[in-house]
């Protein structure tokens, strides 16, 4: 019952994929951003469930999947500000984070391993970005509106990576703590669904 309640989890994808597919037209670019980063995320998702049933190994898709939630959010942000000295910490940032998964690969997490510590460095760095986008914010507008996409998916994701952080960093040590990321990352996904609903009733109706 808990493999099908993972599987489940991790195919979670297909609703905000399908939801942001009849809505696509209303997203800015940062939001399509997001959009291809949830597209990425469904295809190695099937990948991920097809290769742990017919192959037994499909660590490989979860590597490349860190990578790509890390770059695809960094673009988020990047497009986000405004100011180009944030800009160019969000590059330097991107820039660490490859040489230092570079090094990890080579060294120390090999693709047939669980990449405990590019998924701990990618959520630190992730909190740190969305921080520094959520204080900016914040300076930028005294009134927030909840349906504002930028300020919901900014506090949604420093609560995500901010609860991953340990899940990723005790993994190998106590397996069952993925159930608190599957649980984390079906809240995601439901913000994931509300964002674009309401990204389409904005543009549509002016609200």
């Amino acid at each position: 019952m808990l493999k099908i309640f993972f599987i489940a989890v991790t195919l979670s994808d297909f609703f905000p994929f399908t939801v942001g597919l009849f809505v696509y037209k209303y997203f800015d670019k940062p939001l399509r951003i997001v959009y291809f980063l949830i597209t990425t995320s469904f295809i190695l998702s099937v990948l991920s469930v097809y290769y742990a049933i017919v192959y037994k190994n499909n660590l490989w898709t979860l590597h490349i999947y860190t990578l790509v939630e890390f770059f695809f959010l960094s673009l988020f942000y990047y497009n986000l500000f405004e100011s180009s000295v944030f800009k160019r910490i969000v590059i330097l940032l991107m820039v660490i984070f490859t040489i230092m998964v570079t090094v990890n690969k080579i060294f120390l997490e090999t693709i047939d391993k669980l990449d405990n510590y590019s998924l701990t460095l990618s959520a630190i760095l992730i909190l740190i970005i969305s921080s520094m986008y959520l204080v900016d914010y914040l300076s930028k507008n005294l009134i927030v509106r909840i349906r504002d996409y930028r300020f919901l998916l900014t506090i949604t994701y420093m609560m995500y990576f901010g609860g991953n952080i340990f899940v990723f960093a005790l993994s190998n040590e106590i397996k069952e703590i993925w159930i608190i990321h599957n649980l984390i990352h079906i809240a995601l996904v439901m913000i994931y669904i509300m964002v674009f609903l309401w990204q389409r009733s904005a543009r549509t109706y002016g609200g």
